[in-house]
């Protein structure tokens, strides 16, 4: 089986989940209070951008650079319910986490095997918030770390199968800005996200990225809210790929004169760029108990905010959210 599906599913994995209001933001949670959403999402992709020049004749890789062309990929599906949680240990420092069960599926996986695809608890995000101050430009800002870890399932070789992850440690520093704007807010989240090497079965390492979203909300009625949120990933260019692994990759099609080119940019996709904005409602079905519908998508963009080398994808959520 050829490695066709990760470039599409790492995009998912990076997929946006909605917050209903302010967490995740500058501002912290009180101490003692918590914020808790659970949100049932879709995703779909079935074509990618890629720089990967094509072989008019037979479709298959040149190993040389093209231009950024939206080309079809094999479908790929997954459903997920995940848990997003924040905890204020005081009222200026709030841990936080995001478990996902995930069940993929992808038209590779079921045309090479008799596999439709692994289901089970995906990477796992735990981080902690702390609010630097409450007056910067009239608003919070905070101080923000997370660290997401593959420990929950097992990875499989990325050459022929798929994970529920990504299969490695990843760890993000940000510097997350709230303002308040009357009936609405606004949130500035710009950060770097140092990804670790993975070594389950080739020494490999995705590209560290610079992440940097813009979001907001505003209450049109007593109990109805509508948001949304550009969010820009953009590879650094640092990826790398042992020769092991390169030579690995002949059974599946590699070729020799293609060295890491094709892993990185295509195969394993790990010097993504992607530019995704969505939208969402959300509805309060009590003081306390809102209900949150999105919808988000990856579009091409331009110049420095062009997806590249990435799934086109769309997420469709809906979540409940409990606070306290």
């Amino acid at each position: 089986m050829t490695k066709k599906i990760a470039i599409v599913f790492l995009s998912f994995l990076c997929s946006i989940i909605f917050i209903a209001n302010d967490s995740f933001a500058g501002w912290t949670q009180a101490k003692g209070h918590a914020y808790n959403q659970l949100t049932y999402g879709y995703y779909v992709s079935s074509h990618k951008y890629t720089t990967v020049e094509k072989a008019a004749a037979t479709g298959n890789n040149t190993g040389l650079g093209g231009g950024n062309e939206r080309v079809e990929a094999s479908k790929f599906t997954a459903h997920s319910i995940t848990y997003y949680g924040e905890y204020g240990i005081t009222d200026t420092l709030t841990v936080f986490t995001a478990v996902p069960w995930k069940s993929v599926e992808s038209d590779d996986t079921i045309m090479f095997s008799d596999r439709r695809g692994p289901s089970g608890i995906g990477d796992i995000d735990l981080g902690l918030r702390y609010n630097l101050t409450q007056s910067f430009a009239g608003g919070p800002l905070s101080l923000q770390g997370t660290v997401k870890t593959p420990d929950a399932y097992e990875y499989g070789n990325p050459l022929s199968t798929l994970s529920l992850g990504d299969g490695q440690y990843d760890a993000t520093l940000a510097l997350v800005y709230g303002k308040g704007l009357g009936k609405g807010y606004a949130v500035l989240n710009a950060g770097y996200k140092y990804r670790f090497e993975n070594h389950e079965y080739y020494h490999f390492k995705p590209s560290d990225q610079i992440k940097v979203s813009l979001s907001g909300g505003y209450q049109i009625a007593s109990k109805v809210g509508l948001g949304a949120i550009i969010d820009w990933t953009r590879a650094v260019g640092n990826a790398t790929v042992s020769e092991e692994m390169e030579k690995a990759n002949y059974p599946y099609g590699g070729k020799a004169f293609e060295k890491d080119n094709i892993l990185i940019r295509d195969s394993l996709g790990l010097e993504q760029n992607v530019f995704n904005v969505g939208a969402s409602a959300v509805y309060s079905i009590s003081s306390n108990v809102q209900a949150v519908l999105s919808y988000a998508v990856d579009l091409k963009g331009a110049w420095i905010f062009e997806t590249r080398d990435a799934g086109v994808g769309e997420t469709y959520n809906v979540g409940l959210v409990y606070t306290f």
